[in-house]
């Protein structure tokens, strides 16, 4: 329980029986407290202390943030990707100058919060999904887009884009890479807020999750029929 805690204004008379036949130190009051107010209708009790009780700590909103984001499982990407048959080897594979596009489950791209209190005092951290990046493993830079992507369809069509933008063409096979293949980084780039019950706001560091997928790069030969 938590209280307010005072010395009382006027001492009761030293043989009162909440002294126990002390006469050092003094008789302190103890006001419940829930949640920024006392019970309705309660005085709370008095007890004796022969020294002044100590001040609770001070209490950091941001501390309270960290621990709420340590309560958190982030998740991490899935990793789909067309085109992403399989070689006769069975390896998965993509194509040299398509499109490949690159998007995870929509369940892994939304905005998570949790709740930390101590004191009388309380934080909420929100954790929110800012980009999907896939990073092709081929030495080029990553690329990125605002949301999860989509998960492509036959109805898209072979060699389009991704509407979403979530797409990258690797410009050469991965004949020469280790394996015959390259390994590829999907990462989730997330934002971390804070509110609190002081009214004091922050931001934490973001935070990237990361998954791999590892694919070789095919040319496709054309067929011309006359």
């Amino acid at each position: 329980m938590q209280c307010y805690v005072e010395a009382m204004t006027h001492q009761p008379p030293k043989d009162s029986p909440i002294w126990g036949g002390r006469t050092d130190g003094a008789i302190y009051s103890c006001l419940s407290y829930t949640g920024g107010g006392a019970f309705p209708g309660t005085n709370g009790f008095s007890f004796w202390s022969a020294t002044p009780p100590a001040a609770p700590p001070v209490i950091d909103p941001a501390q309270l943030a960290q621990q709420a984001l340590s309560t958190l499982t982030v998740p991490s990407p899935t990793t789909g990707r067309y085109p992403a048959g399989t070689l006769q080897d069975g390896q998965p594979f993509t194509v040299v100058n398509a499109y490949t596009w690159f998007w995870t489950d929509p369940g892994s791209f939304r905005a998570l919060t949790a709740r930390a209190d101590a004191g009388g005092v309380w934080a909420e951290v929100s954790v929110t999904p800012a980009a999907l990046s896939f990073t092709p493993g081929d030495g080029a830079a990553a690329v990125s887009c605002p949301g999860p992507g989509v998960a492509w369809r036959p109805g898209n069509g072979v060699w389009t884009p991704s509407p979403a933008g979530c797409d990258y063409r690797y410009p050469h096979s991965s004949i020469h890479q280790p394996d015959g293949r390259v390994m590829a980084t999907y990462g989730i780039q997330w934002s971390v807020t804070w509110t609190s019950s002081t009214g004091a706001t922050g931001t934490l560091p973001d935070l990237t999750t990361t998954a791999n997928a590892a694919f070789a790069v095919a040319e496709v030969q054309s067929v011309v029929i006359r």
